[in-house]
Protein backbone atom coordinates (compact mmCIF):
# COMPACT_ATOMS: atom_id res chain seq x y z
CA UNK A 1 0.00 0.00 0.00
CA UNK A 2 2.94 2.31 0.61
CA UNK A 3 3.82 2.14 -3.10
CA UNK A 4 0.25 3.01 -4.07
CA UNK A 5 0.17 5.96 -1.68
CA UNK A 6 3.53 7.25 -2.98
CA UNK A 7 2.17 7.26 -6.53
CA UNK A 8 -1.04 8.98 -5.45
CA UNK A 9 0.90 11.52 -3.41
CA UNK A 10 3.10 12.45 -6.39
CA UNK A 11 0.06 12.85 -8.63
CA UNK A 12 -1.74 15.00 -6.03
CA UNK A 13 1.37 17.17 -5.50
CA UNK A 14 1.69 17.71 -9.26
CA UNK A 15 -1.81 19.17 -9.10
CA UNK A 16 -1.04 21.54 -6.24
CA UNK A 17 -2.27 19.46 -3.31
CA UNK A 18 -1.12 17.28 -0.45
CA UNK A 19 -2.60 14.23 1.27
CA UNK A 20 -3.99 15.40 4.60
CA UNK A 21 -5.58 12.20 5.87
CA UNK A 22 -5.51 8.50 5.00
CA UNK A 23 -8.00 5.91 6.22
CA UNK A 24 -7.53 2.18 5.73
CA UNK A 25 -10.75 0.27 6.37
CA UNK A 26 -12.05 3.34 8.27
CA UNK A 27 -8.91 3.50 10.46
CA UNK A 28 -6.61 6.57 10.42
CA UNK A 29 -2.97 5.90 9.63
CA UNK A 30 0.02 8.24 9.90
CA UNK A 31 2.05 8.65 6.73
CA UNK A 32 5.03 10.06 8.61
CA UNK A 33 5.56 6.85 10.56
CA UNK A 34 6.37 3.29 9.62
CA UNK A 35 2.89 1.98 10.32
CA UNK A 36 2.10 -1.63 9.58
CA UNK A 37 -0.62 -0.60 7.13
CA UNK A 38 1.98 0.83 4.73
CA UNK A 39 3.38 -2.70 4.28
CA UNK A 40 0.02 -4.33 3.65
CA UNK A 41 -0.79 -5.88 0.30
CA UNK A 42 -3.32 -3.68 -1.46
CA UNK A 43 -5.48 -6.76 -2.11
CA UNK A 44 -6.00 -7.20 1.64
CA UNK A 45 -7.60 -3.75 1.99
CA UNK A 46 -11.34 -3.36 1.55
CA UNK A 47 -11.46 0.43 1.54
CA UNK A 48 -8.82 3.14 1.13
CA UNK A 49 -9.92 6.75 1.66
CA UNK A 50 -7.88 9.92 1.11
CA UNK A 51 -8.54 13.49 2.17
CA UNK A 52 -6.56 16.19 0.35
CA UNK A 53 -5.85 19.87 0.86
CA UNK A 54 -4.25 22.49 -1.33
CA UNK A 55 -0.58 23.04 -0.44
CA UNK A 56 -1.47 26.54 0.72
CA UNK A 57 -4.30 25.36 3.01
CA UNK A 58 -2.10 22.56 4.31
CA UNK A 59 0.69 25.00 5.22
CA UNK A 60 -1.78 27.34 6.92
CA UNK A 61 -3.16 24.42 8.91
CA UNK A 62 0.37 23.40 9.87
CA UNK A 63 1.14 26.88 11.24
CA UNK A 64 -2.06 26.85 13.28
CA UNK A 65 -1.14 23.39 14.60
CA UNK A 66 2.30 24.70 15.57
CA UNK A 67 0.57 27.37 17.63
CA UNK A 68 -1.41 24.72 19.50
CA UNK A 69 1.74 22.66 20.13
CA UNK A 70 3.47 25.74 21.56
CA UNK A 71 0.52 26.34 23.89
CA UNK A 72 0.69 22.73 25.03
CA UNK A 73 4.46 22.69 25.64
CA UNK A 74 4.49 26.04 27.47
CA UNK A 75 1.21 25.55 29.31
CA UNK A 76 1.69 21.98 30.53
CA UNK A 77 4.91 20.13 29.77
CA UNK A 78 7.42 22.83 30.80
CA UNK A 79 5.65 23.15 34.16
CA UNK A 80 5.95 19.44 34.87
CA UNK A 81 8.92 17.46 36.21
CA UNK A 82 7.61 14.04 35.14
CA UNK A 83 9.99 12.05 32.93
CA UNK A 84 7.07 11.23 30.61
CA UNK A 85 6.45 14.93 30.06
CA UNK A 86 10.16 15.42 29.37
CA UNK A 87 9.80 13.03 26.43
CA UNK A 88 6.73 14.95 25.30
CA UNK A 89 8.72 18.21 25.39
CA UNK A 90 11.31 16.73 23.03
CA UNK A 91 8.63 15.37 20.70
CA UNK A 92 6.70 18.66 20.83
CA UNK A 93 9.62 20.95 19.98
CA UNK A 94 10.67 18.59 17.18
CA UNK A 95 7.17 18.87 15.68
CA UNK A 96 7.18 22.65 16.11
CA UNK A 97 10.54 23.07 14.33
CA UNK A 98 9.70 20.62 11.54
CA UNK A 99 6.24 22.09 11.07
CA UNK A 100 7.56 25.63 10.67
CA UNK A 101 10.29 24.59 8.23
CA UNK A 102 7.84 22.58 6.16
CA UNK A 103 5.20 25.33 6.09
CA UNK A 104 7.78 27.99 5.19
CA UNK A 105 9.01 25.85 2.29
CA UNK A 106 5.51 25.19 0.94
CA UNK A 107 4.57 28.88 1.19
CA UNK A 108 7.89 30.09 -0.33
CA UNK A 109 8.66 32.15 2.76
CA UNK A 110 12.15 33.42 3.50
CA UNK A 111 12.74 33.06 7.22
CA UNK A 112 15.26 35.92 7.41
CA UNK A 113 12.76 38.62 6.38
CA UNK A 114 10.03 37.70 8.89
CA UNK A 115 11.00 39.68 11.99
CA UNK A 116 9.45 40.65 15.32
CA UNK A 117 9.42 44.07 16.95
CA UNK A 118 12.92 43.44 18.36
CA UNK A 119 14.34 42.66 14.93
CA UNK A 120 14.59 38.92 15.66
CA UNK A 121 13.91 36.92 12.50
CA UNK A 122 12.14 33.61 12.11
CA UNK A 123 15.49 32.09 11.07
CA UNK A 124 17.10 33.35 14.32
CA UNK A 125 14.31 31.90 16.46
CA UNK A 126 14.30 28.53 14.67
CA UNK A 127 18.10 28.33 14.99
CA UNK A 128 17.74 28.84 18.76
CA UNK A 129 14.97 26.24 18.89
CA UNK A 130 17.13 23.68 17.07
CA UNK A 131 19.97 24.43 19.48
CA UNK A 132 17.62 23.65 22.39
CA UNK A 133 16.50 20.44 20.67
CA UNK A 134 20.15 19.30 20.49
CA UNK A 135 20.60 20.19 24.16
CA UNK A 136 17.45 18.35 25.26
CA UNK A 137 18.47 15.23 23.36
CA UNK A 138 21.88 15.10 25.02
CA UNK A 139 20.91 15.64 28.65
CA UNK A 140 18.07 16.21 31.09
CA UNK A 141 17.30 19.92 31.20
CA UNK A 142 15.91 21.90 34.10
CA UNK A 143 15.88 25.41 35.56
CA UNK A 144 17.47 28.02 33.30
CA UNK A 145 17.25 25.86 30.17
CA UNK A 146 13.50 25.37 30.62
CA UNK A 147 13.12 29.12 31.05
CA UNK A 148 15.17 29.74 27.90
CA UNK A 149 13.08 27.28 25.89
CA UNK A 150 9.90 28.92 27.15
CA UNK A 151 11.24 32.29 25.96
CA UNK A 152 12.11 30.94 22.50
CA UNK A 153 8.69 29.34 22.07
CA UNK A 154 6.98 32.53 23.22
CA UNK A 155 8.94 34.51 20.62
CA UNK A 156 7.87 32.07 17.92
CA UNK A 157 4.27 32.19 19.09
CA UNK A 158 4.21 35.99 18.85
CA UNK A 159 5.68 35.81 15.34
CA UNK A 160 3.09 33.38 13.93
CA UNK A 161 0.57 36.10 12.90
CA UNK A 162 3.28 37.80 10.87
CA UNK A 163 4.21 34.46 9.28
CA UNK A 164 0.58 34.14 8.15
CA UNK A 165 0.62 37.73 6.86
CA UNK A 166 3.67 36.98 4.72
CA UNK A 167 2.05 33.77 3.52
CA UNK A 168 -1.03 35.64 2.27
CA UNK A 169 1.14 38.21 0.50
CA UNK A 170 3.58 35.75 -1.05
CA UNK A 171 0.85 33.48 -2.41
CA UNK A 172 -1.65 36.09 -3.62
CA UNK A 173 0.29 37.47 -6.60
CA UNK A 174 0.25 34.14 -8.39
CA UNK A 175 -3.43 33.70 -7.60
CA UNK A 176 -4.40 37.01 -9.17
CA UNK A 177 -4.76 38.75 -5.81
CA UNK A 178 -3.55 42.19 -4.89
CA UNK A 179 -6.33 44.03 -3.11
CA UNK A 180 -7.99 44.23 0.28
CA UNK A 181 -6.31 42.02 2.86
CA UNK A 182 -3.12 41.46 0.83
CA UNK A 183 -2.53 45.21 0.46
CA UNK A 184 -3.12 45.69 4.18
CA UNK A 185 -0.35 43.19 4.86
CA UNK A 186 1.87 44.94 2.31
CA UNK A 187 2.13 47.99 4.58
CA UNK A 188 3.65 45.96 7.42
CA UNK A 189 5.93 44.03 5.07
CA UNK A 190 7.35 47.26 3.57
CA UNK A 191 8.23 48.56 7.03
CA UNK A 192 9.98 45.30 7.93
CA UNK A 193 11.93 45.18 4.66
CA UNK A 194 13.06 48.79 5.05
CA UNK A 195 14.28 48.14 8.61
CA UNK A 196 16.02 44.87 7.69
CA UNK A 197 17.68 46.42 4.64
CA UNK A 198 18.94 49.40 6.64
CA UNK A 199 20.53 47.05 9.18
CA UNK A 200 22.17 45.10 6.32
CA UNK A 201 24.00 48.07 4.82
CA UNK A 202 27.17 47.45 6.79
CA UNK A 203 27.39 43.94 5.33
CA UNK A 204 28.71 45.26 2.00
CA UNK A 205 31.97 46.58 3.47
CA UNK A 206 32.20 43.55 5.75
CA UNK A 207 31.98 41.12 2.83
CA UNK A 208 34.91 42.83 1.09
CA UNK A 209 36.99 42.93 4.26
CA UNK A 210 36.38 39.26 5.03
CA UNK A 211 37.28 38.22 1.49
CA UNK A 212 40.57 40.11 1.70
CA UNK A 213 41.64 38.40 4.93
CA UNK A 214 40.53 34.91 3.89
CA UNK A 215 37.29 34.62 5.86
CA UNK A 216 35.47 33.36 2.80
CA UNK A 217 32.81 31.44 4.75
CA UNK A 218 31.64 34.54 6.63
CA UNK A 219 31.74 36.60 3.44
CA UNK A 220 29.67 34.10 1.48
CA UNK A 221 27.13 33.83 4.30
CA UNK A 222 26.68 37.62 4.29
CA UNK A 223 26.49 37.68 0.50
CA UNK A 224 23.81 35.00 0.55
CA UNK A 225 21.73 36.97 3.06
CA UNK A 226 22.07 40.20 1.06
CA UNK A 227 21.05 38.58 -2.24
CA UNK A 228 18.14 36.79 -0.55
CA UNK A 229 16.96 40.14 0.81
CA UNK A 230 17.26 41.83 -2.57
CA UNK A 231 15.33 39.04 -4.26
CA UNK A 232 12.55 39.24 -1.65
CA UNK A 233 12.37 43.02 -1.94
CA UNK A 234 12.10 42.86 -5.72
CA UNK A 235 9.20 40.42 -5.33
CA UNK A 236 7.37 42.79 -2.97
CA UNK A 237 7.98 45.77 -5.27
CA UNK A 238 6.55 43.81 -8.18
CA UNK A 239 3.57 42.88 -6.03
CA UNK A 240 3.03 46.57 -5.28
CA UNK A 241 3.01 47.51 -8.97
CA UNK A 242 0.53 44.71 -9.69
CA UNK A 243 -1.69 45.47 -6.68
CA UNK A 244 -2.04 49.14 -7.59
CA UNK A 245 -1.98 48.65 -11.39
CA UNK A 246 0.63 51.37 -11.59
CA UNK A 247 3.23 52.42 -14.09
CA UNK A 248 6.58 51.94 -12.38
CA UNK A 249 7.65 55.49 -13.23
CA UNK A 250 5.18 56.94 -10.72
CA UNK A 251 7.51 56.25 -7.81
CA UNK A 252 10.80 56.14 -9.66
CA UNK A 253 13.78 58.01 -8.31
CA UNK A 254 15.17 60.88 -10.30
CA UNK A 255 18.03 58.73 -11.59
CA UNK A 256 16.28 55.66 -12.98
CA UNK A 257 13.03 53.71 -13.03
CA UNK A 258 12.23 50.64 -10.96
CA UNK A 259 12.95 48.46 -13.98
CA UNK A 260 16.35 50.12 -14.37
CA UNK A 261 17.06 49.57 -10.69
CA UNK A 262 16.29 45.85 -11.07
CA UNK A 263 18.35 45.63 -14.27
CA UNK A 264 21.37 47.40 -12.74
CA UNK A 265 21.23 45.10 -9.73
CA UNK A 266 21.05 42.03 -11.95
CA UNK A 267 24.01 43.22 -14.04
CA UNK A 268 26.08 44.00 -10.93
CA UNK A 269 25.35 40.59 -9.41
CA UNK A 270 26.45 38.93 -12.67
CA UNK A 271 29.74 40.83 -12.38
CA UNK A 272 30.13 39.51 -8.83
CA UNK A 273 29.51 35.97 -10.04
CA UNK A 274 32.05 36.29 -12.86
CA UNK A 275 34.64 37.75 -10.49
CA UNK A 276 34.10 34.87 -8.09
CA UNK A 277 34.65 32.38 -10.90
CA UNK A 278 37.92 34.04 -11.83
CA UNK A 279 38.93 34.17 -8.15
CA UNK A 280 39.19 37.97 -8.30
CA UNK A 281 38.01 38.63 -4.75
CA UNK A 282 39.21 42.24 -4.66
CA UNK A 283 36.90 43.07 -7.57
CA UNK A 284 34.04 41.27 -5.79
CA UNK A 285 34.48 43.55 -2.77
CA UNK A 286 34.71 46.66 -4.95
CA UNK A 287 31.54 45.83 -6.92
CA UNK A 288 29.60 45.16 -3.72
CA UNK A 289 30.72 48.36 -2.01
CA UNK A 290 30.73 50.81 -4.91
CA UNK A 291 28.08 49.46 -7.31
CA UNK A 292 25.60 47.28 -5.46
CA UNK A 293 25.51 49.18 -2.17
CA UNK A 294 24.30 52.47 -3.81
CA UNK A 295 21.61 50.48 -5.65
CA UNK A 296 20.66 48.83 -2.36
CA UNK A 297 20.34 52.27 -0.75
CA UNK A 298 18.12 53.39 -3.65
CA UNK A 299 15.96 50.33 -3.05
CA UNK A 300 15.59 51.23 0.65
CA UNK A 301 14.51 54.74 -0.37
CA UNK A 302 12.00 53.23 -2.77
CA UNK A 303 10.55 51.01 -0.03
CA UNK A 304 10.13 54.05 2.17
CA UNK A 305 8.43 56.12 -0.52
CA UNK A 306 6.03 53.31 -1.37
CA UNK A 307 5.18 52.94 2.32
CA UNK A 308 4.38 56.65 2.51
CA UNK A 309 2.34 56.41 -0.71
CA UNK A 310 0.23 53.55 0.68
CA UNK A 311 -0.39 55.36 3.96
Amino acid sequence: MGDVLNSLENWIMDNGGVIDRVLVDEKDIHLDRQSEELHQSITSIKKLSLQTLSRFDHAFTTIQTVGRYIDKVIGEYLKSRNIEDYELIIEGIHLIAEGMKRAAGILHLREMVIVDEKGRSLSDILADLNRMIDLYEKQYIDGEERSELRGILTELQHLLPKVLNWAVLKNSLGEGGGSGLEVFFLKAVLIDLENISTRMLDRFERIGENLQVGRDGEALNDLFRVTELMDETIYVLQFFLTAYSMDSSVLSSSDFSIEELFRKMTDALKEVEESFKSDDLITVGDILEYEIKPLFEAMIDLLHRIGVFIQ
